[in-house]
């Protein structure tokens, strides 16, 4: 029962059970929106209409052709990635002759999802969070699946977050990041990956990898069993190794197709498709999109996908292969529960942290837990016994501080996190003394005449790896003189305050929280934070809103407030917009 979730990413599902803000549920819907309601708590069911505009499925002939291939380019196990891994699918579609053979990492942003994926594959590492803030380890053989069809774009102050990047084409990006040199991956995307005007994208993603070699579905391929119509391509890339040349870069660019010119321009694909004519499993077409006149892949008539995909991808570098696989796999750090990445994403353990697991010392040494040597007898290795004990007994300060911290950053009761934190700590005290005891020692130099002081930290210098040293010694009023301690404010007082949340109850609520943080009209993102589609959202702003024709291209728009279009040379705006509006009616209102 639980494999057979899908999400509501269909768009019966979808427009009928999460109705724009000020409609009531579609008539005939209401007992199931009320079971719904019933059954999820209002996060979960923010967290389920967000996903409305990911939750497209992969059929399963896609899903097992993928995994044909990476059977035929010699895939004998080791690490796999799944970014945006849903429930599962290519986890449960995984090859009987791969079984015991792989160690996955699933990523799935909505909760709910993870949730059913971790009870369907509990001997699989799946994590529960946005693969766009996911602290990866390095090295995986394959990354496969299924990025989310959105053109929304991923923010960020660094890496690839800085690019600019759509959702789809950072999910390849960056899952290319973390493949080892050689590994390979297999995408299922939307179309624009590789036919947007702009290169930027493939450009970026060009220049650590190839792309082997694409397959392009025609329109409805997707229909049964994501509820969309939207054309897709299976892509297959290879990342180089140090040093390796680029095979080719043809397929950064686009270019028209011929003889497509029927009164508004030629149609655009990528040139990957022009050469490779044989990969398009349908022909390039004009259609009537909900903006006008677009493009689509038309299917074959009389001819079977179950037969012509396979055919696709069995064309596809025949002559690369998988690199054998490494003998330690990526798999779910020791220590149940527990989130690896970066202060900023608020994970429990971050590069360096030390954790108990089962009585054992653990610390995460690039991305991955590892047990902590302890020296014994006669060896010289490892850390000293007192060490670790030390370590053991600010483990649990530690968390407890964060602990209290959480509560009062999420406005819940903290006094049970305090009294932990009491516990915790005098039990360090009874044991070592003070955690800041401080050791100072006075050395005078023989030939100067002149003293140095030197000062060391006993309690805290088996600790120091640890990210989170600084705040575990902050809790502490620590008086040298008498080498005493004392509980600081955070045994007993509120420290820090709850950031406030903006309240969206509308599209124009998201729009504020859009120029707030963007700075501008991210349409995409206003849409994710209703959780509806872009045409809706457009619809209830209204003329908040306006296309602006002078900044925006073809497969490239840009949308500015109203204050911002009906201000300065208002006349030629409305000329450029006149003019506009004749080969695209979303400037007719203006």
């Amino acid at each position: 029962m639980l494999a057979r979730f899908t999400g509501f990413g269909a768009g019966a599902l979808a427009n009928s059970l999460f109705p724009p803000t000020g409609r009531e549920v579609r008539k005939g819907w209401e007992s199931l929106a009320a079971e719904l309601e019933h059954l999820t708590s209002e996060t979960e069911r923010v967290g389920l209409q967000r996903a409305t505009q990911y939750a497209h499925y992969t059929p399963e002939l896609i899903v097992h052709s993928m995994w044909d291939m990476a059977l035929r380019m010699g895939l004998r196990g080791g690490s796999v990635l799944e970014p945006g891994c849903g429930t599962g699918l290519f986890i449960a579609a995984l090859p009987e002759k791969l079984d015991g053979k792989i160690a996955f990492t699933g990523i799935e942003n909505d909760p709910i999802t993870a949730r059913i994926a971790r009870k369907l594959y509990s001997n699989q590492w799946i994590r529960s969070e946005d693969f766009t803030r996911a602290q990866l380890p390095q090295g995986y053989d394959l990354a496969i699946g299924n990025p989310p069809f959105s053109n929304r774009t991923v923010h960020g102050r660094e890496g690839l977050e800085r690019q600019g990047l759509s959702l789809h084409d950072f999910f390849i990006a960056r899952s290319l990041e973390v493949l080892r040199p050689g590994g390979i991956a297999l995408f299922v995307t939307s179309r624009y990956t590789l036919d947007k005007t702009d290169p930027t994208a493939r450009r970026i993603i060009g220049e650590s990898a190839d792309l082997l070699g694409a397959v392009r579905l025609p329109e409805g391929a997707m229909r049964d069993a994501a509820g969309t119509d939207v054309v897709v391509d299976v892509l297959a890339f290879r990342k180089r190794e140090p040093g390796e040349v680029s095979s080719s870069a043809h397929w950064i660019e686009t270019a028209e197709v011929p003889e497509s010119d029927h009164g508004n321009g030629p149609l655009l694909v990528n040139r990957y498709f022009l050469d490779h004519p044989d990969q398009v499993l349908g022909t390039h077409v004009w259609t009537t999109t909900q903006f006008g006149p677009g493009y689509t892949c038309a299917p074959h008539a009389q001819r079977e996908l179950d037969l012509l995909l396979p055919q696709a991808l069995n064309r596809i570098a025949p002559n690369v292969h998988f690199l054998p696989p490494r003998e330690a796999r990526i798999v779910r750090p020791a220590g149940e529960g527990v989130t690896i990445g970066t202060a900023a994403s608020g994970a429990d353990l971050k590069e360096g942290s030390y954790f108990v697991d089962r009585g054992v010392l653990h610390q995460i040494i690039e991305g991955q837990a590892q047990i902590v040597p302890i020296r014994k007898a006669g060896q010289t290795e490892g850390i000293f016994a007192k060490h670790a004990r030390i370590i053991h007994g600010l483990v649990p300060i530690r968390d407890a501080a964060r602990s209290v911290l959480r509560a009062q950053m999420q406005n819940l009761p903290y006094g049970p996190q305090q009294r932990t934190l009491k516990t915790a700590y005098q039990s360090f005290v009874r044991e070592f003394g003070p955690i800041n005891h401080t050791r100072t020692t006075l050395r005078e130099n023989p030939e100067t005449g002149k003293t140095r002081e030197t000062q060391r930290r006993p309690n805290l210098q088996p600790f120091l790896d640890d990210p989170d040293v600084w705040l575990v010694a902050s809790i502490e009023e620590y008086d040298e003189r008498t080498d005493t301690g004392r509980m600081g404010p955070i045994f007993s007082e509120r420290v820090i305050h709850a950031p406030t949340e903006p309240e969206i109850h509308g599209a124009h609520d998201a729009l504020a929280v859009s120029l707030h943080e963007t700075g501008r009209v991210d349409l995409p993102l206003i849409a994710e934070l209703l959780g509806r589609s872009e045409a809706d959202t457009l619809a209830e702003l209204g003329e908040s809103i306006y296309l602006d024709p002078e900044r925006s291209a073809q497969g490239r728009d840009v949308w500015v407030t109203s204050d911002e279009m009906l201000s300065g040379a208002v006349r030629t705006k409305l000329a450029l917009a006149r003019e506009a509006a004749h080969h695209d009616q979303r400037y007719a209102r203006t």
